[in-house]
């Protein structure tokens, strides 16, 4: 489905109004139903981003309609639409209205994997000025369904098959991302294995619908490095959301000491942070909302994931202005941090080597006011202002 950013925003605010819901989850509790609904009430996309009729002789010229900026995810996720209110702000900072001259685009697929090619060729064919993605899953479906509408990415993504030495782009797609080098992958196993160095069962948890994850068989890069530490491996597959509370079943019966959540969408941090809690596994994921806004217990990874948003913002703002894609290298981003939550090590009933906690960047104590997982809170801004780390 499609739907502009602010009928996303008003949707979220009468929803929140309508039910007093706070939002507890990183997804988005808003119902397909809301979601068409507000569709039904506002003009096709594809009749908002047509050109103009023609005007009579003598007759005022029309406005051109905004220019689209579309974005594809996976489904509502308040992660993700901070990101996106970071390219808007970032935008509006070089100098666009939103009032006139762009829009936001928002396109999900519900959460359903097996739609990502249709929505990716749906949004090409409207003829968008730029595509956003900030996951494996959608870059790779815009990248597809297009060769010529400039894609620019704004998170972990596997950009390296299309760059040069240089990082610059050979195909249609640039922007920012994490650790080409495959680092932070590996790094958050490593963590874990530091964290509980008697561990003698890992779990790890992948996704069925993440192409990127089941491109990698059995232990996938990490099996190298638990089998030089003695460790078996113990791979759990979820489909969607649903699937997620069976997993951690499963590694809970298969008495795993710790577990890896592979990268995936920030759509289901949420539910893996309440699920390993449930179970009492300690888990880490790569990034730091997992820990900071869902009571997760270790994270390494992008401490500030709006810090790629408003950095793409400046990429989005060049391609938007006709500057090649060629003269647009890709950003690597190499800041990470650990993130530990004692408040949650203290639930689960776990001591950390102090080592381990003398090493992070971060140390969430029992008590500690944690941001709540919505894109309201504006805890993370601060890190788009950093300059870039190279």
């Amino acid at each position: 489905m499609s739907i502009s950013l602010e009928q996303y925003d008003e949707v979220t605010r009468t929803r929140a109004r309508a039910d007093r819901l706070v939002f507890g989850r990183l997804r988005l509790t808003i119902s397909v139903t809301a979601f068409i609904a507000a569709l039904v009430a506002s003009p096709p996309v594809s009749a908002q981003s047509a050109p103009p009729a023609p005007s009579a002789p003598g007759a005022a010229t029309p406005a051109a309609a905004p220019r689209v900026i579309a974005y594809l995810t996976l489904g509502p996720s308040e992660s993700n639409r901070l990101c996106m209110n970071e390219v808007r702000a970032g935008l509006e900072a070089a100098g666009w209205s939103f009032d006139r001259q762009l829009r936001i685009e928002w396109n999900d697929v519900a959460n359903d994997p097996a739609r990502y090619a249709a929505v990716a060729q749906a949004m090409v064919a409207r003829r968008p000025a730029v595509l956003l993605a900030t996951n494996n899953p959608e870059s790779e479906a815009l990248m597809n369904a297009t060769q010529e509408v400039p894609i620019v990415v704004l998170g972990p993504t596997n950009l390296r098959q299309v760059l040069d030495a240089q990082l610059r782009p050979l195909a249609n797609v640039t922007g920012v991302t994490l650790g080409l080098s495959g680092q932070f992958l590996l790094k958050p196993m490593e963590v874990l294995l530091q964290a509980f160095p008697q561990a003698r069962r890992v779990g790890m948890v992948t996704n069925d619908g993440n192409p990127r994850h089941e491109a990698m068989k059995d232990l996938g890069p990490f099996a190298d490095m638990l089998g030089q530490a003695g460790v078996e491996g113990v791979r759990v597959r979820f489909s969607g959301e649903a699937g997620i509370a069976g997993a951690w079943d499963e590694l809970a019966r298969r008495q795993v000491d710790a577990v890896l959540i592979w990268p995936d969408s920030a759509v289901f941090h949420g539910e893996h942070a309440r699920q390993a809690l449930r179970v009492r596994l300690p888990a880490i994921a790569h990034t730091s909302w997992f820990t900071t806004r869902h009571g997760g217990l270790l994270s390494y990874g992008a401490i500030g994931r709006v810090s790629m948003c408003g950095r793409g913002a400046r990429y989005v703002d060049q391609v938007l202005r006709g500057r090649p894609l060629a003269e647009l290298p890709v950003e690597e981003l190499y800041e990470a941090a650990l993130v530990v939550n004692l408040d949650t090590a203290e639930r689960i009933g776990v001591t950390l080597p102090p080592a381990l906690l003398a090493r992070a960047d971060r140390l969430i104590r029992p008590g500690d006011r944690m941001l709540p997982p919505t894109a309201d809170a504006k805890g993370d801004a601060g890190a788009a202002a950093q300059p870039p780390s190279r």
